[in-house]
């Protein structure tokens, strides 16, 4: 039980991390609802937050593997 709450508040964190860095880049436009944001983290952190960290992970992999083959390209 303690396992899945330590897992449940660093999801927490995360989620609210990149919600936050979302807010300052983007900023807080008309039709946005930051309380209706507040409530979907957390009550679905514990999913949002491993397929956020999976998605990013899919786009490093891929941008990684898109530099490897135009630097072949440049050897070539």
């Amino acid at each position: 039980m303690n396992a899945f709450i330590i897992y449940y508040i660093i999801c927490i964190i995360y989620c609210f991390y990149q919600l936050n860095k979302k807010y300052v880049n983007r900023g807080i436009d008309y039709g946005t609802s930051p309380e209706l944001d507040g409530i979907m983290v957390l009550v679905m952190a514990w999913v949002l937050a491993p397929i956020d960290v999976s998605i990013t992970w899919i786009r490093m992999v891929k941008e990684a593997e898109e530099a490897r083959i135009r630097q072949n390209k440049k050897v070539l």
